[in-house]
């Protein structure tokens, strides 16, 4: 406890220390070729749709000395982001530096994007002289923003990184300023919305220039460094990256540094949990944990240090719950680094804290290793079922067959309501045939049902929001409820996909399809479960679309279309039609919301041809109106199909020509009129009218009956509020005579 506590006082009077970021980036400068920034648009691979299986964000710095031998290492399925380092800034002007190795940095963004990777330029200002320097200065900070927008344009990149060393209390609000504009910049960039993230601090408490409340929400992400908390200057030996407190190495550490975080206001979506692929070699006086050092410690990447570890010994600290071994060679040497065990600890309180990701410096340390490889694995990825998706028999005693037709034997029937597992289909004489997943204890086995076409014949349909249970080992028992003791059905092999429909602890109840046992439970812990529409790409073509040529003010009218589902996943209660903003067509009864309007219809498979149907109502309009709105398909957010424009011609017509139960829907008094607002109230014996200037004054009143009247025919043009009365009914609302 008593060295800790030495060396965070220490730490804290002296933060402008420079990070293991800053001494190795000057370190290696004679290994650098470096290569002015570019004015101009360079050619470079773009950015294609990463595969989703990685439940968070994981977010490497990659160097610039690290050589391109390493590259074939990185496991890029794991990976979202890549974050070169780097290049400077000048404090004086904003201008950019130059790009060091800028062929290792071409070579890794035309490797990632074509993988879904993000590649991200860091952007440094080492020292807080010359931080303070350029944040004082509103000429140089637009100038960078400038510049750095343009590089993201000229180099094709996805993003920055901003590692300013560090940002002291007085600068604290034009540093806010800086990033507020390097966000606006990046985020409405003309190329496309990029990404903005900062590397901060471990200890948010020791660094009063960090408005991290601000920072989290004026950015992607805050990549919290969170290792250093011994370093290569440290008057004590210990852990680089502690896990937890502890009565020896004290309160530090990274679960305080993720609490401190969100006491200080940062959302967990915006944290990403830096951890070191490195760690520290002191001299030493003894052999002992606590040791004082001798001298400067030296980095060591995980690649010698794991080497080290199993010369030396590797030894377990359950106070830092990190690992570290020693040796004397005339003299005596602690190592404290992380491994993939210690780091493993740290990804589970990602999870836990539901934070945005994980991430490192530096990628490349652990060269052809793959232990952090596997950790991350573990912690973050779930195998994309690719092609997967849901259907259900949509009729009573459907065929199961070996094969995609008629005339392949029959193996069981499906009951209505079943469910199964599908990934490919084939066009067999006028219908669709869908292979889907059957038991078997010898290994993957398929068996075939027939969808029909999806218009006259519906044997099956989609369904989704299931959970899929993909067995992962071997072979795993199905018993006939949720435990060890129920007698055993059947065996299921690895690799075999079945649809859940209930969970009891760690037991979960999937469709058998065997005609004995419709259903069978489970050991979870022996299977992978996800849900395979968040992982399947929707697409359609658009067959055909019928409405009405015209249509009255405020009627509703029907939209069809005709569907080929040429994506992966069916169609369900989550596909919407997407408008352009708030639609003139919005229909309160049957939208969403203003901008999507709900289908009904049948929920058609991959490869069928089936309807939807949609509800729209017209707009209220004085003259007759060519009205127009363009749509797409929508399903979580995501655009999909071509775009479908309806246009459709509007009549106006008078109040006259409804009733009272149409007319107490405000929607119903146009805003807008000319010469005069006539109306007209059945099915009572009268109402009143009255209409008042902006400055609150009558200028109208009328008692309405079933004759009618035209109010406001002799006001002149201008903005007025009519107050309408009639069975104990009051409407208010702003019109405007605009002749």
């Amino acid at each position: 406890m008593t060295f800790f506590v030495f060396f965070s006082i220490y730490l804290y009077s002296n933060f402008d220390l420079p990070s293991i970021h800053q001494i190795e980036y000057y370190a290696h400068l004679d290994e650098a070729e470096l290569t002015p920034v570019s004015l101009n648009k360079l050619p470079y691979a773009p950015l294609e749709p990463k595969i989703r299986g990685m439940l968070k964000n994981y977010y490497g710095y990659l160097p610039y000395w690290i050589d391109t031998l390493y590259y074939q290492y990185f496991q890029m399925e794991l990976l979202t982001h890549i974050s070169y380092f780097s290049v400077g800034i000048d404090p004086s002007t904003g201008g950019l530096g130059s790009i060091p190795n800028a062929s290792r940095f071409y070579k890794i963004r035309d490797y990632a994007h074509p993988r879904g990777v993000r590649i991200h330029m860091t952007f440094t200002i080492f020292g807080n002289t010359n931080v303070s320097n350029f944040l004082n200065n509103t000429t140089a900070r637009n100038n960078a923003v400038n510049n750095i927008r343009n590089f993201m344009t000229n180099y094709g990149c996805d993003g920055a990184n901003i590692d300013f060393e560090f940002v002291t209390s007085a600068v604290r609000d034009s540093f806010n300023r800086f990033i507020n504009d390097l966000a606006y910049a990046l985020w409405n960039h003309p190329g496309g919305r990029k990404e903005l993230y900062m590397a901060t601090p471990a200890v948010p408490e020791w660094y009063p220039g960090y408005d991290f409340a601000y920072l989290g929400s004026h950015s992607d992400g805050l990549f919290i460094m969170a290792y250093d908390f011994h370093y290569s200057g440290s008057s004590i030996a210990g852990p680089v990256s502690p896990c937890v407190p502890s009565s020896f190495w004290g309160q530090y550490c990274v679960a305080k540094s993720i609490g401190s975080y969100k006491v200080y206001g940062v959302s967990g979506s915006k944290i990403v949990l830096g951890l070191p692929y490195y760690g520290y070699d002191w001299p030493t006086v003894s052999g002992d944990m606590g040791s004082s050092t001798t001298g400067t410690g030296s980095a060591v990447i995980y690649y010698y240090a794991f080497q080290n570890a199993n010369t030396y010994g590797r030894i377990w600290d359950n106070y830092s719950q990190t690992p570290w071994y020693r040796y004397n060679s005339g003299s005596w040497h602690q190592c404290w680094y992380d491994d993939s065990v210690s780091l493993d600890i740290k990804f589970g309180m990602v999870n836990d804290s539901l934070l945005q990701g994980a991430g490192c410096w530096a990628l490349g340390y652990d060269r052809s290793y793959d232990h952090i490889w596997n950790a991350i694995r573990r912690r973050f990825w779930i195998e994309p079922p690719l092609r997967h998706w849901t259907v259900e028999a949509n009729i009573d005693s459907l065929n199961v067959r070996d094969g995609p037709g008629t005339n392949y034997r029959i193996i069981t029937e499906a009951r209505i309501g079943t469910r199964f597992v599908s990934f490919d289909y084939y066009y067999n004489q006028g219908v669709y045939w869908y292979k889907v997943y059957f038991p078997s204890a010898s290994g993957p086995y398929y068996a075939w049902m027939s969808g029909g076409d999806g218009t006259n014949l519906q044997y099956m349909k989609g369904t989704t929001g299931n959970k899929i249970i993909r067995i992962n080992a071997s072979l795993t028992d199905v018993r006939d409820g949720p435990g060890n003791s129920y007698p055993l059905i059947t065996q299921v092999a690895n690799g075999q996909v079945f649809v859940s429909d209930s969970f009891s602890g760690n037991w979960a109840r999937i469709y058998l399809q065997l005609t004995d046992y419709p259903r069978g439970w489970v050991y979870t812990p022996y299977t992978i479960i996800t849900n395979p529409e968040d992982y399947n790409t929707y697409d359609c073509s658009i067959q055909s679309i019928t409405y009405p040529s015209s249509v009255n003010s405020m009627d509703t009218f029907n939209i069809t279309i005709r569907i080929k589902n040429t994506g992966y996943g069916p169609f369900d209660t989550l596909v919407y039609l997407k408008g352009t903003g708030r639609s003139p067509f919005y229909n309160p009864s049957t939208w969403k919301d203003t901008t999507r309007a709900k289908l009904t219809g049948f929920w058609g498979l991959p490869g069928q041809v089936f309807y939807n149907y949609s509800k729209f109502r017209a707009p209220n309009v004085s003259n007759q109106t060519t009205v127009a709105d363009t749509f797409r398909f929508e399903r979580n957010g995501n655009l999909f199909g071509p775009q479908i424009i309806i246009s459709i011609i509007v009549n106006p017509v008078g109040i006259t020509e409804r009733n009272v139960t149409e007319f107490l829907d405000l929607q119903n008094i146009g805003t807008i009129f000319r010469r005069g607002l006539e109306l007209r109230i059945t099915e009572i014996d009268e109402g009143e009218i009255s209409l008042y200037n902006i400055l609150g004054a009558r200028v109208e009143h009328q008692i309405i009956d079933n004759e009618g009247i035209v109010a406001g025919k002799d006001l002149k043009p201008g903005v007025y509020f009519l107050v309408l009365k009639f069975k104990n009914q009051t409407i208010r609302k702003k019109i405007v005579k605009i002749e």
